[in-house]
């Protein structure tokens, strides 16, 4: 047997034939980052918050995504305002720790939290995967979360 593949190359034939067979198939690679990667809609990336349709914010501080969270990757710190409603005072994400479960978004009940479609969370220093409640608003009002 050994003789016979020696003699007529069988491995090379085979190895070619496949090598052929992908080379005219479909690509399975995207040219990053010329062409992005379109994620399923039940994808869960980093967090957005939402606004009311006339702008208001809808997170009323409750601390029920925070209370909820597995790694504490969300800390809010809200004080009472004069007609004693909660004040947001600090809203933070730490996207390094975040595990991307959705609790968050299930918890709330306002609605205010959606896991959005980044998946581009690639930093040099790590404090800059804390994400701010501005910012998550500021990604909330991008017309690509709509449809969240």
């Amino acid at each position: 047997m050994g003789l016979l593949t020696n003699i007529f190359q069988t491995d090379l034939i085979q190895g070619l034939t496949l090598t052929i067979r992908y080379f005219f198939s479909k690509p399975v690679t995207l040219r990053y980052p010329e062409v992005r990667w379109e994620p399923p809609p039940r994808y869960r990336g980093a967090q957005v918050l939402k606004r009311h349709p006339d702008g208001k914010e809808r997170c009323v501080g409750c601390g029920l995504c925070a209370e909820i969270c597995p790694s504490s990757a969300i800390i809010i710190r809200t004080s009472e305002g004069e007609e004693h409603e909660k004040l947001i005072d600090f809203y933070q994400i730490n996207l390094g720790l975040c595990i991307y479960c959705g609790f968050c978004q299930e918890v709330c009940p306002e609605d205010a939290v959606w896991m959005g479609n980044d998946y581009e969370l690639s930093v040099t220093d790590p404090f800059n995967l804390n994400v701010t409640k501005e910012s998550m608003l500021t990604k909330g009002d991008d017309p690509r979360y709509e449809d969240l």
